[in-house]
C-alpha cells in the first residue's frame, strides 16, 4: 500500500506535497508488532513516546515522527516515509465548529480544546495527524490480536470523520491544492479498511 501512495505522489499532477525519509536510529525489542517496530526504530531509545501499552506507544510514536514546517505538516506513513502536505487555509477551530453535534462522538471535546493550543490553532492537519496515529494504534492492536483496546478503532473512525470535515472545508478554498490531501486521506481510509474489520460500519463517508 505504501508503494501505491508513493506512486500517486510521484505523479506530476499531484505536485504540492513533498516526501522525506526518517532513518532507523535504534533497535526496538523483537516482540513488538511490526507497525510499532517500524515506528520505534526511527525514534531514540528512551523516547518520551514510549508507553507500556503498545497500542498507545504506536499512536504516540507516530506523532513524534510527524513534523511541521512553514506552510506544511509532515505525516508519518510508514517504512521511514514522511509525507508533507500543504496546510489548508482553515483554522482548526473552524473544523471543529463545522462538525454537527450528532457526529462529534466521545473524543470531540478533548480535541476541540486541543485545537485551541498554539500550534494546533493554525495547523488543521493535526486532525489528520491524529487520525494517522489512531490508525497506527489500531494496526498494532490487529497485529497483536488484542481482544481489548477496541476504543482505538472507535476513536480512529471518529477522527476520520473530523478529517472528512477538514477536507470539505479545504475544498471550498479556491487556491488550495486539494488533490494531495485527497490522495492521502483516501490512502489512509484504505489502510483502516484493511486493519479494522467493521470499518465500513464505523466510517461511512468517502473523500471525494
Amino acid at each position: 500500500m505504501l508503494a501505491n501512495l508513493l506512486l500517486m505522489f510521484g505523479e506530476a499532477a499531484a505536485g504540492a506535497a513533498e516526501v522525506d525519509y526518517c532513518p532507523v536510529i535504534s533497535s526496538p525489542p523483537a516482540g513488538f508488532p511490526p507497525v510499532l517496530s517500524d515506528i520505534a526504530s526511527r525514534l531514540p531509545e528512551g523516547t518520551d513516546a514510549q508507553d507500556p501499552d503498545l497500542v498507545t506507544f504506536a499512536h504516540e510514536g507516530s506523532h513524534f515522527l510527524g513534523a511541521g514546517r512553514a506552510g506544511y505538516h509532515g505525516l508519518y506513513a510508514g517504512n521511514g516515509i514522511r509525507i508533507y502536505l500543504p496546510t489548508p487555509p482553515v483554522l482548526t477551530a473552524q473544523v471543529f465548529a463545522a462538525i454537527p453535534e450528532s457526529e462529534r462522538g466521545s473524543i470531540y471535546e478533548t480535541y476541540r480544546r486541543q485545537g485551541e493550543s498554539e500550534y494546533w490553532l493554525a495547523q488543521p492537519l493535526m486532525v489528520v495527524d491524529e487520525w494517522v496515529a489512531y490508525t497506527h494504534g489500531s494496526i498494532a492492536r490487529r497485529e497483536m490480536d488484542l481482544p481489548n483496546r477496541r476504543d482505538s478503532d472507535r476513536h480512529c473512525a471518529q477522527m476520520a470523520n473530523y478529517a472528512w470535515h477538514l477536507h470539505r472545508l479545504a475544498k471550498e478554498r479556491p487556491h488550495y491544492p486539494i488533490k494531495d490531501l485527497t490522495l492521502f486521506l483516501r490512502w489512509n481510509d484504505e489502510r483502516c479498511r484493511r486493519c479494522i474489520p467493521d470499518w465500513g460500519k464505523l466510517f461511512v463517508k468517502t473523500f471525494d
